[in-house]
Parts: C-alpha cells; structure tokens; sequence
C-alpha cells in the first residue's frame, strides 16, 4: 500500500513539473517567435499560450491537492516523518530542465521584467526610468540603420522579459512542489497577463516601422518550428506505412 503511494506521489510530482515545463516552452515559443519578427506566428504562439495555461490550470490543482493528501497520509501512517519533508519530492528524477537552469537571486529580476512589462526600465538600483518606447531620437532624421538598431535593442529586451518569466514559472512550480508556499495557478494566470502586455507592447514597436518589421522577418527561424516539422514527419512516414500495410492485407 505505501508503495503504490509512493509511486502515485512520483507520478504526480513528475505531472505537475512537466506542466510547469510546458507552460514556460510556450512562452519561450512566443520569445522565439519575436526574435524572427514574424507577427502572425506570435499570435499563434499566444493562442497555444492561452490554451495551454487554461489546461494547466485544471490539471494542477486537482494534482496538488492529492499530493498534499497523500503526503499527510504518510505523515500520519505507520511511516510516520517520511513524507513530512517537503523536499521529498526532489528525491524523484525529473528528467526536464525544471531543476537545472535556476539562477539565483530571481526574484530581483522577476519584478524587473514585470515593471518593464508595463512600461518602465528599471535600473541597477531599483529604481524605475521612462523608456524610450516611440523610436530613435530625431525620429524625423533617424535613418533606416538608427531604427533597425533601436528595434533589435527592443526586441531584445521584450524576449529578455520573457526569458525572466519563463524562469520564474519553473521557479514557481518548484516552489508549490517543495514548500507549498504559492498558489501555482494564480502564477499560471499572472505570467499569461504579462506575456500579453509584452506581446502588446512588441506589437507598438513593430507597428511604427511595419515595413522595416517584414524586411528582418526570417532572420532568426525558431527552432521550435523545424522540431515540430520533423515529429509531423515521423508521424506522416508512421501513417503511410500503416496505410501501405492495410492495403497489403486487403490485397491477400
């Protein structure tokens, strides 16, 4: 019997950090997406962003409450203390990268992509600065190199605010396993509102030179695309060998 919720506890442990995974790949799809100035792609990646949130949300918190249940039981069972820890969940193999790519302090750099996110720079102190969001200075005398430059050191810093939120959702994951000291489904709904104010304000900044925005797409492919590209293969090769033997059945 405690075996098989030993097993059940590492079955939804895994669950719930791989959610956390998929959750942070989409928004580092949508980063991708930017970094190859292809509009049409973001909004495809934030559609996929919206849907997969919304399952995550549903998974995780039916998930975390039996866990936490299986972890009381254990705690007041014949094995009294052993599931008491709450990093007792580390001890199963996650084969992901939840575990392996935090960097700390991330907290700091978090509220920096947030306050970012709605329109302010915030500087090494802390404190926030007005952004130059509307273009190079002398915009009448800016040439087509000034804006291009000032657009890639945009984008860069959209897809920086990004990647910060890609990391705190795994963050955020690790710390409702571990500790239970967030409500991960309000973190799923907080990331989703501010990927979309970065989307939005990407968008400004494509919007004031779209010409300009066309002319650089495809310089940077994602790389999420060409893997996708190859699994439809695997799949389309799979479906015409199956064809290929039902006709060979049929023929017999």
């Amino acid at each position: 019997m405690h075996y098989n919720a030993s097993l059940r506890v590492r079955e939804l442990t895994q669950n719930i950090y791989d959610i956390g995974d998929e959750i942070a790949q989409y928004i580092n799809n949508v980063a991708q997406a930017m970094n190859d100035w292809d509009v049409e792609l973001v909004d495809d990646c934030m559609e996929e962003l919206h849907e997969i949130i919304a399952e995550g949300r549903a998974e995780v918190r039916p998930g975390l409450v039996e866990l936490n249940g299986l972890r009381q039981a254990f705690i007041s069972g014949i094995r009294a203390g052993q599931m008491s820890n709450p990093s007792a969940s580390m001890t199963f193999d996650h084969p992901g990268r939840t575990l392996t790519f935090l960097h700390a302090p991330f907290s700091q750099r978090y509220a920096q992509a947030v306050a970012e996110a709605h329109g302010a720079h915030v500087s090494g102190d802390g404190s926030a600065a007005p952004g130059q969001d509307e273009g190079p200075a002398n915009q009448s005398m800016a040439s087509t190199a000034a804006w291009r430059m000032w657009m890639r050191q945009r984008n860069e810093r959209c897809t920086s605010e990004l990647y910060d939120l890609e990391e705190w959702i795994v963050e955020q994951t690790q710390r409702a396993l571990e500790s239970q000291s967030v409500l991960l489904q309000q973190s799923f709904s907080q990331a989703e509102r501010s990927v979309a104010t970065i989307v939005e304000q990407w968008k400004h900044m494509v919007n004031l030179q779209p010409t300009l925005a066309a002319d650089m797409r495809g310089e940077n492919p994602p790389a999420f695309l060409e893997e996708r590209a190859r699994v439809d293969e695997i799949v389309a090769k799979l479906a015409r060998a199956k064809r290929a033997g039902e006709t060979s059945n049929a023929a017999v």
